[in-house]
């Protein structure tokens, strides 16, 4: 069984995350190798506003696409190959119909808001449109078991994103937060267009709106709202705190720390990419033995990554020009990183939540202890600062993976769906 569960780990997993890995490595990864760069021609305040666009655009997921991409993972082992394309198909629409609801809303509440605020919202719910159409063929890539096309997308969306950031290097005289975002905004759009057209030509998905599969997403992915929002307010909420608390200056010091924890979540997003259809896979042939020498040894892996990023951003940040004018504590740094580290954890049982659709329960977890963590923000940022804030983080996702862990469905009590 050891032999066999070897075998299977270097075929099935292991080369994949090598795969997945790059791609975060490029992807995901890219504000953690961009950082030095944006300190260097950044203030502390351009900076909090990028990591506020970001913030934004994660926030309009569960808002405005009500999380139904996310369905489409878990609905492809379920639906047969035609009404699989309707699925797809009806949660793209959706969409595009409410990005476009969306930006009349934000155009309304335009006379309310400074002109750089609802600037910055336009771009994010344009990103936002057209990364969830690419994320809609990048689950496809994940459910197929494509990793190189899901490289190819991801690979051209750094190399134009990069380009268009070098074109503006040379171009600008100052810089401020639009140097980076439009860059981003521009190669996501370009890169969500190519997307559809691929979802259309190559898997013949049309424009085939089916109200009652869009119904099973959405009934499907409205506890994820609740999930995803929670979610956020855990992993992001921060910032919002922060900005109104401390103003953007702060935030940007307190981001440059957070991007250094972030690499923990990027190693692990990086495996559970692949992991997640090998456990969907497993769980169906009742392999759960090896599921869990898995969990072991990512259990393992995990915090030693945390502590070589700790190790390597004190070695590393003092050759990086004008960090000076940013006030990064190594505290802060290292109380993120175990932050992510216990979040991983989380993540890790909660694809058994996917798998029996309980997103019920995952949703109410995440509602009880996003509502905990608002509390510690309005009771600790205050007082401690942005310390403060990575104490009330870490507090809250030890809640969240207690609690999922104590919650976790067993597989031998609950019937297969």
């Amino acid at each position: 069984m050891k032999d066999k569960l070897k075998t299977i780990v270097k075929t099935a997993i292991f080369k994949d995350s090598l795969i997945y890995g790059l791609t975060n490595a490029l992807y995901t990864g890219l504000p953690i190798l961009l950082m030095p760069f944006l300190i260097a021609v950044l203030n502390p305040a351009d900076y909090g506003k990028i990591e506020l666009f970001r913030s934004i655009t994660m926030v309009l997921t569960p808002i405005v696409g009500l999380s139904t991409v996310q369905s489409i993972t878990r609905y492809y082992y379920d639906l047969n190959e035609e009404d699989f394309k309707k699925f797809t198909a009806s949660i793209i629409i959706l969409q595009l119909i409410n990005s476009v609801v969306a930006l009349i809303i934000m155009y309304i509440v335009s006379f309310f808001i400074a002109k750089e605020y609802y600037i910055l919202m336009v771009l994010a719910i344009i990103f936002f449109v057209f990364n969830q159409i690419t994320e809609a063929l990048l689950s496809i890539y994940r459910v197929k078991r494509q990793p190189r096309n899901y490289l190819i997308i991801r690979i051209g969306i750094v190399v134009l994103d990069l380009l268009l950031l070098t074109i503006l290097y040379y171009t600008f005289t100052k810089y401020d937060w639009t140097y980076r975002v439009l860059p981003n905004v521009v190669s996501t759009t370009v890169l969500g267009i190519i997307c559809l057209s691929l979802l259309w030509k190559k898997f013949d998905i049309k424009f085939q709106f089916d109200y009652p599969l869009l119904k099973i997403a959405v009934i499907f992915s409205t506890p994820l709202i609740i999930h995803m929002i929670s979610g956020y307010i855990l992993n992001i909420g921060d910032r919002f705190f922060i900005t109104y608390y401390l103003g953007t200056g702060e935030l940007g010091n307190y981001s440059v720390a957070y991007q250094i924890g972030l690499i923990v979540s990027f190693f692990f997003t990086s495996f559970n990419l692949a992991w997640t259809p090998t456990f969907f896979e497993w769980m169906e042939q009742e392999k759960y033995s090896a599921i869990n020498k898995v969990k072991k040894v990512i259990f393992v892996i995990i915090p030693l990554i945390g502590f070589f990023s700790v190790l390597g951003w004190n070695i590393l940040s003092k050759s990086i020009p004008n960090l000076a004018k940013y006030n990064v504590d190594l505290k802060l740094v290292v109380i993120i990183t175990l932050a992510y580290i216990i979040l991983s954890f989380y993540k890790f049982n909660s694809n058994y939540y996917f798998y029996f659709k309980q997103t019920k329960t995952l949703a109410t977890i995440t509602f009880v202890t996003g509502i905990v963590c608002v509390v510690l923000y309005m009771i600790l940022i205050p007082k401690m600062g942005v310390m403060g804030a990575a104490i009330a983080t870490l507090i809250t996702f030890i809640l969240m993976f207690i609690s999922t862990y104590i919650f976790k469905p067993n597989e031998k009590n609950i019937e297969k769906p």
